[in-house]
């Protein structure tokens, strides 16, 4: 031990045979499951996978290479509401964003269910977006929610190009006021 309190010992667990079989079975453990879940698109891969998801998942190593190449994403995507009170005054209502701790998780799932309900197919879940949005605010303020659709172009990478958001309407709902 150092004058620190640090030693170089590992620990009773990796000084034992079955200790260091253990850990170098989960060290090539991980390895395959990595190599299988990031295999090319094969009918090896599509028979595997499915096996590893509950392994992969909970432990978040799953990737997902679509985001790179050949076809990544040329256009991003907002769902925003502008909520007109009760009063005339009109709020833009924008979906949670990270706190600092866990926040990208929360994040990623508002994200995720934005990029559904933007599009016209899903349409039938437009409505129920727009009653929780007016769950947010105080009950019976809510007189109308306008859900607006935000697009724009991603730059190409390496340039400083910068787009412009574009809105659109897609929904319209006005609520009694007073009620909840």
């Amino acid at each position: 031990m150092d004058a620190e309190g640090y030693t170089d010992d590992p620990g009773w667990f990796v000084d034992t045979r079955l200790g260091r079989m253990i850990i170098s079975l989960i060290g090539i453990g991980f390895i395959y499951f990595l190599v299988i879940w990031n295999l090319p698109e094969s009918a090896v891969r599509d028979e595997l996978r499915p096996g590893l998801a509950p392994i992969i998942r909970p432990m978040g190593i799953a990737q997902d290479w679509g985001v790179f190449a050949p076809n990544p994403v040329s256009t991003s995507y907002r769902v925003e509401a502008d909520v007109e009170m009760a009063d005339g005054t009109v709020v833009r209502y924008m979906f949670p964003d990270g706190d600092p701790y866990l926040g990208a998780y929360r994040e990623f799932r508002w994200r995720k269910y934005e990029s559904r309900i933007r599009k016209d197919e899903n349409r039938r879940r437009w409505r129920p977006t727009a009653e929780w949005i007016r769950d947010q605010f105080p009950d019976g303020e809510v007189r109308t929610i306008d859900l607006i659709r935000r697009t724009r172009p991603v730059p190409e990478p390496g340039t400083n190009e910068t787009s412009q958001w574009d809105e659109e309407s897609i929904f319209s709902v006005t609520f009694p006021v007073g009620s909840p």
